[in-house]
């Protein structure tokens, strides 16, 4: 934050204050913007305290407003049957990722995850396609949704991220004739009304809950961005498993009255 932009923001802050001590000093609107100015180049320590406080009350907002959505949009998020799913379904802990294919942060926590799985029996992993590094991104989530019609969603996926170089359409092919695709179907599944869907509704629910980039997770309520390492998700884990152990049970329906 710039020195005079962050000035502003702590005159604003103390603007109350300063009306009210103007009104008793009779000072003017430039007497007041000086006293304020003078004070904040000899105690430079509170202008920081100020911005720290006012972006840590801003970080909090929007941490709340994220959790909001998440539970509004629990749902999509968890129970929608078009987006593919590594582990046991519907056992234990939830984890849904929004990525990349060109991502690289998105490619180097691949293996976390699997990792993750393997160690955590009550863990399964929710995909959703969320291209937003260009065409080859697209072409590639499209590309991934028509491998799930095959049955080979996962492979294909894991291909994907284990690659070195971009996601083109030339290294999709290759992926698909390596795993026994059809590649003409994939190529049609690609383009479906189906596939279409998904990937719109990803991105609306990406922007309602405050995704903002790649590789972001929503784990319990909370959306977490960045390529955690195992431990991480471990303790976001626990402390979903632990929130949703003391969760309050839903109410029970009234039971109908005897005809």
């Amino acid at each position: 934050m710039r020195l005079d932009a962050a000035i502003a923001l702590l005159g604003v802050m103390l603007l109350p204050a300063c009306l009210l001590y103007a009104q008793e000093k009779s000072l003017s609107r430039a007497e007041i913007e000086q006293i304020i100015r003078e004070y904040i180049l000899q105690h430079p320590e509170v202008l920081i305290d100020s911005v720290r406080a006012h972006q840590q009350r801003e970080r909090t907002a929007a941490q709340q407003k994220s959790r909001d959505a998440v539970i509004a949009k629990r749902r999509e998020l968890f129970e929608d049957a078009t987006s593919p799913v590594a582990g046991k379904p519907g056992a234990g802990v939830a984890i849904v990722q929004f990525f990349d294919y060109n991502c690289g942060y998105c490619r180097r926590v691949a293996p976390t995850l699997t990792k993750l799985l393997e160690q955590e029996q009550k863990v399964h992993l929710i995909f959703k396609e969320l291209p937003i590094l260009g065409p080859d991104s697209h072409i590639a989530a499209q590309a991934a949704l028509a491998a799930a019609k095959q049955g080979a969603y996962i492979p294909f996926h894991q291909a994907l991220m284990g690659l070195k170089s971009p996601a083109t359409m030339a290294a999709i092919e290759e992926t698909g004739r390596k795993l026994r695709l059809d590649i003409d179907r994939l190529k049609a599944d690609m383009n479906s009304t189906e596939v279409r869907a998904i990937l719109a509704q990803n991105q609306r629910l990406a922007r309602e809950i405050g995704v903002e980039s790649t590789p972001s997770f929503v784990i319990g309520n909370e959306v977490v961005p960045g390529a955690m390492d195992l431990a991480a998700f471990q303790a976001l884990i626990a402390k979903a498993a632990e929130e949703k152990a003391v969760a309050p049970a839903a109410p029970l329906s009234p039971t109908p009255p005897n005809p």
